[in-house]
């Protein structure tokens, strides 16, 4: 009886067995959370990754056959391969003047998809001509990376080549994946990439889904002369609007501007490569077709059909920067100076080029000298030259006569007298820092037309003029013999007068070069661009000019 635990001993007992019960189960539940706590947060992120990659893909998952088929109209852009995208809103291609990275420099480019970093990786591949969009998405094929060059090839081979071309393309194609693209990538950068919401940003920015290439102007041909100069022929894309610029005829024959975007127009580029220096020189389109009607110049005889936008010239150094990079001759240097003496007249769509200028002259972009860069005009009026002044390059001035009657009948298009013209020029380079007070006089010799004395003298007084009024001018006078576009009544200098006409130049105190004639024999050369239509069999060009 005395070993009984008291009554009250009991209750105590009791107690501390419920409290203790209590305690265990709260603990239970407090272990059952924490578990489905942390399964959930290890769950989270591959349930995040594999939704972003298979249902909200921003990435333009097209191969390039498809690109070229959905252009053609012949399938679907909703298409099952495992390279379609699947994206709930892409840009408009209706909008009139849709913009790309291409022509955005790296400060609007950092704005747009938040971040210098991402524009940083953009500008890599897009200096390089690839697209950064296809480049930072792990699932499209690298070998496709560069196939707007490697289908040239295929395209221009006949159907009884030997196999042997075949496999020495394919060959071709491999090696060029992304590690050996990064090889030109800033050493810091190479191991860097973008993710899916960086990616994602950049891609609300491309004018369509089908990438930059396919959206601005897709590469139709390539074609070498035999001293390496190369032309290439891109076809533009209906997806970026034409400039705005006024395109109303100068009674000079000269078609209207038309802004029927429905129409095809193709653009001629020429690199023209100086192995002893080791770089090569790029010669830009900046019209389809030119309203100034020059009688010497084939883009005169078309007529200006429309202005480029500052993507469309901007994609003719993209593609010219992939064409040297994928030289397998080892013939085309890397690109150091860029000249507007293409189809066109740069006054006539200053806007466009002006703003190129900017993406090319910009260090993080393409990273030109403005040195490097020359902007030709004939001269429309005294007004353009200090427009064109406003662009970070030099100045070049198509003149061919210093005479108004001669160079009237030379230039129809001409309204003003050369006095007033260079008066126009003299302001613009005045009002311009001493760097850049650098300007070129371009002269195009023709036997017996221009290319006496007397015509020899003009120009030197002519020239002297500019000299004695700026200050610090750095003038050059460019003689080009005329090459030959068909015309009967034109026909190149004597070299004996040429040599005659740079010496009395020369004697004056006027420093003069002769421009040595190159890619004549391809129509590559000075005053030789016009685009034709292209058969798909390998045959000659046909002699009318691509119209709508």
């Amino acid at each position: 009886k005395s070993n009984r635990p008291h009554p009250a001993h009991l209750l105590a007992n009791s107690d501390l067995k419920f409290q203790l019960f209590e305690a265990m189960r709260d603990n239970i539940h407090m272990t059952m959370l924490l578990r489905l706590i942390l399964y959930i947060c290890c769950w989270m992120p591959i349930i995040n990754v594999a939704y972003a990659f298979h249902i909200q893909s921003p990435l333009p998952l097209v191969s390039f056959r498809q690109q070229q088929q959905q252009q053609q109209g012949l399938c679907s852009t909703r298409t099952t391969s495992k390279f379609t995208d699947v994206r709930s809103k892409s840009p408009s291609p209706s909008s009139s003047k849709p913009e790309s990275p291409l022509s955005l420099t790296l400060e609007q480019l950092s704005s747009r998809i938040k971040g210098k970093g991402r524009a940083q990786l953009s500008w890599d591949c897009l200096r390089l001509g690839i697209d950064p969009l296809l480049f930072y998405n792990p699932n499209y094929p690298e070998e496709e990376l560069d196939n707007a060059f490697h289908n040239i090839d295929t395209e221009t081979k006949d159907e009884d080549e030997d196999e042997d071309k075949d496999e020495q393309l394919q060959s071709q194609r491999q090696g060029r994946g992304r590690e050996d693209i990064q090889k030109y990538f800033p050493t810091k950068r190479r191991s860097q990439s973008m993710g899916n919401k960086a990616l994602k940003k950049l891609s609300q920015i491309y004018p369509s889904p089908l990438g930059i290439e396919s959206s601005i102007a897709t590469l139709s041909s390539v074609t070498t002369s035999s001293d390496g100069t190369t032309k290439f022929l891109l076809k533009l894309s209906n997806n970026v609007g034409i400039s705005d610029s006024d395109g109303s005829s100068d009674g000079s024959g000269a078609s209207n501007s038309n802004s029927n975007t429905s129409s095809e127009y193709f653009i001629e580029t020429v690199i023209i490569p100086h192995p002893d220096w080791k770089k090569s020189t790029l010669c830009i389109s900046s019209q389809v077709g030119c309203a100034q009607g020059c009688v010497f110049c084939a883009t005169g005889k078309m007529g200006k059909l429309d202005s480029l936008s500052a993507d469309q010239i901007l994609i003719q150094l993209y593609y010219a920067n992939k064409i040297c990079r994928l030289d397998e001759k080892d013939i085309l240097p890397p690109i150091d100076n860029i000249v507007f003496m293409g189809m066109g007249d740069a006054a006539d769509n200053i806007e466009a080029v002006s703003k190129a200028v900017g993406v090319m002259t910009d260090r993080s972009c393409f990273g030109l000298a403005p040195s490097k860069i020359t902007i030709s005009t004939v001269g429309p009026n005294p007004e353009a030259f200090g427009d064109l002044a406003k662009a970070d390059a030099v100045l070049a001035w198509s003149v061919h006569a210093a005479r108004d009657d001669l160079r009237k009948r030379l230039v129809p298009t001409t309204k003003h007298t050369m006095e007033e013209l260079r008066d126009g020029l003299v302001g613009a380079l005045v009002g311009r820092s001493k760097r850049l007070r650098n300007v070129m006089l371009e002269v195009t010799l023709m036997d017996g037309i221009n290319d006496g004395i007397r015509e020899a003298e003009e120009m030197a007084v002519f020239a002297l003029n500019i000299i004695d009024r700026v200050e610090g001018v750095k003038l050059m006078i460019n003689l080009i013999p005329f090459n030959d576009i068909g015309y009967e009544q034109y026909r190149r200098a004597k070299v004996e007068n040429i040599k005659k006409f740079q010496e009395v130049l020369v004697s004056n105190g006027v420093k003069t070069f002769v421009r040595t004639t190159r890619g004549d024999d391809e129509s590559a050369a000075c005053g030789q661009l016009a685009t034709k239509k292209t058969k798909k069999k390998k045959q000659e060009l046909k002699d009318e000019v691509v119209a709508p």
